[in-house]
């Protein structure tokens, strides 16, 4: 009995050590590749970028990288009122990642294209 206890011990501290790390890696991905979408952004995402956007918002991401997904989905030539205003609570959550944040704040100020500085952290976001 003693035994199994013990195994069963070791079986969930690894689970639990683990179950961040592969979500992380997930959204890392995702936020890497948002970042590359709005380095080459135009105005508006191509089909290209809205079937990859899509997969995130359909994928195994946080609520808030699948809202972010949506919104730069959305956009043309600057986000929408709607994805506006969930963005910005995004980017002010505490609970967020920086990265998080950081995107979400990106987002809000694009107009047409990022701005120099976005495109130096979108940079660094796409480096993941």
């Amino acid at each position: 009995m003693r035994s199994s206890n013990t195994s069963l011990t070791v079986l969930i501290l690894f689970v639990a050590a683990y179950a961040p790390f592969a979500y992380a890696d997930t959204s890392d991905a995702a936020l890497a590749t948002m970042a590359k979408i709005l380095i080459s952004l135009q105005h508006f995402p191509t089909d290209t970028d809205k079937e990859a956007l899509a997969e995130i918002s359909s994928g195994d991401s946080s609520d808030s990288v699948k809202t972010l997904a949506g919104a730069i989905a959305g956009i043309s030539h600057k986000v929408g009122v709607a994805d506006k205003a969930a963005l910005d609570a995004i980017a002010a959550d505490d609970n967020e990642s920086v990265k998080v944040r950081e995107l979400a704040t990106i987002v809000v100020g694009l107009n047409h294209m990022p701005g120099a500085d976005a495109k130096a952290s979108l940079k660094a976001l796409a480096s993941l």
